[in-house]
């Protein structure tokens, strides 16, 4: 409502006259239809409530209910990361973490692995830390987007038993950096385990 009534009038009255090559508020205007209210996805942008996430010493995100939905998956993880981005942002002085946990979803999306080749770029700049959590260490590996960043900026890499990848696990070796020895402590992982062993 404010794009299509009072923006489209201020555009009007600026003296730099925005042209449809510049900004097409009409193509704007129909990509979000969907996102006014009475449109499908009206709950989603038009909370009547100010929640002030920036003041919010932790918070959880859970998007399981959209993670499969092409619309909406892209649309809330936005929002996501721009909040991420705004606390990462303003708040100095204050350590900062976001986690993205089953991160295949994100790194699969070449418009979420260029965002988190940003955040592993810049957040240590604003005492902050990224952390990405994922099943499958090729989810990392074959983003080529992701590798370099993630891997060249995580000081701490934590890999659990690897067992599936014993025949081909050099690959990841040689771009970890392992040595001999910590490769074969990784690959020995729940071997040999104790079934009467209380951990």
């Amino acid at each position: 409502e404010y794009l299509r009534d009072v923006y489209r009038e201020d555009m009007g009255k600026r003296e730099i006259e925005v042209t449809l090559s510049d900004f097409n508020i009409n193509n704007l205007l129909t990509t979000l239809k969907q996102y006014y209210r009475g449109g499908r996805y009206d709950f989603l942008l038009n909370s009547d409530k100010n929640i002030d996430l920036l003041s919010k010493r932790f918070i959880v995100f859970e998007i399981d209910a959209v993670k499969d939905n092409k619309d909406l998956f892209p649309v809330v993880t936005i929002i996501i990361m721009e909040a991420f981005i705004n606390k990462m942002r303003r708040l100095k002085g204050i350590r900062k973490m976001i986690l993205i946990e089953e991160a295949w979803k994100a790194i699969a999306s070449a418009n979420m692995a260029d965002y988190i080749k940003y955040l592993y770029k810049t957040v240590r700049k604003f005492f902050g830390e990224a952390i990405v959590v994922t099943q499958e260490v090729d989810d990392i590996i074959q983003s080529p987007i992701v590798k370099e960043s993630i891997i060249n900026n995580s000081d701490c890499k934590i890999l659990l038993d690897q067992r599936k990848y014993m025949t081909k696990f050099d690959g990841i070796q040689a771009m970890l950096g392992l040595s001999e020895k910590e490769k074969s402590q990784i690959l020995s992982i729940n071997q040999n385990n104790d079934p009467n062993r209380l951990y």
